[in-house]
């Protein structure tokens, strides 16, 4: 979520705060806290901002105070003012959820870089399945089809990715796991597994291709 103002824009998910010209402040600690406070709040007294930021310590209004003017400093407008025990947010300060997932996106299609030639060489192994191969082809199988599971795993759960496309990478890794390996007497069920996770695996490529249109994702 990014709260809009007129003279800064507050990021709560990357916990960064810009200016109107989109240059990051150095705003931390307290004071950005505080902001955060107000954005939702609008206008809060002594009372209710101690027991936002640390309910168990005592704040003054001497700490308040050093909070609002360095907020006030860094951001180079006055837009926390105190008046009657209240401080308050000058000027509206809206949500943009729009805006905010663009940043997500952005973020997901800039830092996740999945090879696609482990989803590839899976999924031609996964269906060449279909034919008969000595007992070792199939425990490669396991170990590969595992293997490459928790490898793309492992990248999305890095990347803070933690949708369904995760969720299905780890059923596929423990699903296919030599370690404690799932015995199924029919081998078309086996088949069947097989071609959706052949299919998965190329969804995946897909997928974060629509996301990130360079060739090394």
């Amino acid at each position: 979520m990014r709260y809009k103002h007129q003279y800064f824009i507050l990021d709560i998910d990357s916990k960064k705060v810009f200016d109107e010209n989109n240059k990051e402040l150095h705003l931390t600690g307290n004071a950005y806290r505080l902001l955060v406070f107000l954005c939702k709040n609008k206008s809060a007294n002594l009372t209710e901002i101690g027991e936002y930021l640390d309910w168990v310590k005592d704040y003054d209004e001497n700490h308040i105070r050093q909070y609002r003017y360095k907020i006030n400093t860094i951001i180079g407008h006055n837009v926390i003012e105190y008046k009657n025990g209240v401080y308050s947010l000058v000027g509206e300060c809206n949500t943009d959820l729009l805006q905010s997932e663009s940043v997500k996106l952005s973020k997901m299609s800039k830092d996740v870089k999945i090879n696609i030639y482990p989803a590839i060489i899976a999924a031609i192994m996964l269906l060449l399945s279909f034919f008969p191969f000595p007992y070792g082809y199939y425990t490669l199988l396991r170990w590969a089809v595992a293997a490459i599971a928790i490898f793309y795993a492992y990248i999305l759960y890095s990347a803070e990715i933690k949708n369904i496309w995760l969720w299905l990478l780890i059923a596929i890794a423990i699903l296919f796991n030599p370690i404690a390996p799932i015995y199924l007497n029919d081998k078309i069920i086996w088949n069947i597994i097989d071609v959706i996770t052949a299919g998965f695996l190329i969804g995946l490529i897909i997928r974060f291709k629509k996301i990130k249109k360079v060739d090394n994702l």
